[in-house]
């Protein structure tokens, strides 16, 4: 059986998992969202299984399947995404989102993973026993389906280590070349935005800080201010994709929503999302500048470098933090930055038990 090394990142917002297949680096994100699905009367309904954004998973000892990302807001008014809830880590919905992203990047029908995974700063400084549980929720074998299929797969996840997120971009992209110079994450996600700064590869707990304050938040605005303006809710599908338009800054066309039969205007839907956005995004700012004020000259995270913007946040905030921050720097991916780095130190940590063991075969 193969080993692969795994980067799991069980987002507020998105489920991110990286991994490497003969060398080559693959990642694939999906929303945070379940529902329970009954895929016989989805047939029936003429929905494919066989497309590439329908992700569902159905344990061997299960009765119930689960749809997971876009299928799930597609099907479900009512779907489960844990926010707020500080155990949805060693839980099994994150057992189900990691197993179904592994699953499809990873064709084989049998193979073992080895996962590296993450915990916001706060909740990994406060709460070190959540670390043991989220082993003992993912560690095993599993037996399931994916999408339908008739094909069982079996996969064997055993946890390696839980670090800090913030930890992982640093790995994929902070300086290598000092161990002196502070090193600094801010990581902008659904529900959170979460502060690291590392000297060498050691916390620097002082700056590690988290506040509820990420994409969410200027979402619910958006879905307040619409209900108050036009008289009915947004689904989340609509709020989802009004929100992806506006970060996606004119390459992808705003959605048709309409309320009792008339249509609104793409300017107003803008407008909307614009003023959510930027409220968050003052916050967000404002929240950085108390952690890491430096002086009273407003110089923020002045001594620190690299300082890297990660998470799905940065395609909505990276301009209001880059006016306090004017060194502060993006990755190419800054969804997958935390995964990529998790999923280098697995690589590292997998070779060593390789070594140690050379009955196991890695890849």
């Amino acid at each position: 059986m193969k080993w692969y090394p795994y980067g799991h990142d069980f987002g507020n917002a998105e489920i991110g998992g990286v991994t490497v297949i003969n060398g080559k680096i693959q990642s694939l994100s999906l929303p945070t969202a379940f529902s329970k699905v009954d895929t016989t009367a989805m047939r029936n309904l003429g929905i494919k299984l066989d497309q590439s954004n329908v992700h569902i998973i159905q344990f061997y000892e299960e009765e119930s399947a689960y749809a997971l990302g876009d299928l799930a807001l597609e099907q479900s008014i009512d779907v489960y995404h844990g926010r707020g809830d500080i155990q949805r880590y060693s839980g099994k919905y994150s057992l189900r989102g990691l197993l179904t992203i592994a699953a499809t990047l990873i064709p084989d029908t049998e193979f073992g993973i080895y996962v590296v995974t993450g915990l916001p700063a706060e909740t990994y400084i406060k709460n070190s026993a959540l670390r043991s549980a989220i082993k003992a929720a993912l560690d095993g074998t599993y037996i399931f389906t994916l999408n339908g299929s008739q094909t069982m797969r079996r996969v064997t996840v055993e946890v390696a280590t839980v670090v800090m997120e913030g930890a992982g971009a640093l790995i994929a992209y902070g300086d290598k070349g000092s161990n002196r110079t502070e090193s600094a994450v801010i990581d902008i996600g659904g529900r959170t935005t979460d502060l690291y700064v590392a000297r060498g590869q050691v916390p620097v707990t002082e700056y590690c800080k988290g506040k509820p304050l990420g994409v969410e938040r200027a979402t619910q605005m958006v879905m307040d201010a619409f209900e108050n303006k036009y008289d009915r809710p947004l689904s989340l599908l609509e709020a989802r994709e009004l929100m992806h338009a506006y970060a996606a800054q004119g390459e992808k066309p705003y959605p048709e929503v309409s309320s009792y039969g008339t249509a609104i205007s793409k300017f107003e839907l803008e407008r909307l999302v614009k003023e959510g956005v930027s409220q968050v995004g003052s916050e967000i700012a404002s929240f950085v500048a108390a952690a890491w004020g430096q002086s009273d000259r407003d110089a923020v995270a002045a001594s620190f470098k690299p300082v890297l913007n990660i998470g799905g946040g940065v395609y909505y905030f990276y301009n209001f933090l880059k006016q306090r921050i004017p060194h502060l720097s993006r990755p190419e991916d800054p969804v997958h930055a935390n995964p990529l780095g998790y999923c280098n130190l697995a690589g590292r940590l997998l070779m060593r038990k390789t070594q140690a063991s050379p009955s196991s075969s890695a890849v």
